[in-house]
């Protein structure tokens, strides 16, 4: 069963961590850019590495 409490947490740090490496120009974006289509796959992908544990 899916936890989305445990996946919505992960995905917070993970666009939060997304946001700071674009301030600080370690990670490149264009104007089609969605941070949140990112987060939510690299979440998706923590998450089940996780469960896998």
């Amino acid at each position: 069963m899916i936890d989305y409490i445990q996946l919505y947490k992960i995905r917070k740090k993970v666009k939060k961590i997304i946001k700071e490496k674009i301030k600080d120009d370690e990670l490149a974006t264009t104007k089609n850019s969605c941070i949140g289509c990112l987060a939510d796959d690299i979440s998706w992908e923590i998450y089940y590495l996780l469960k896998e544990k």
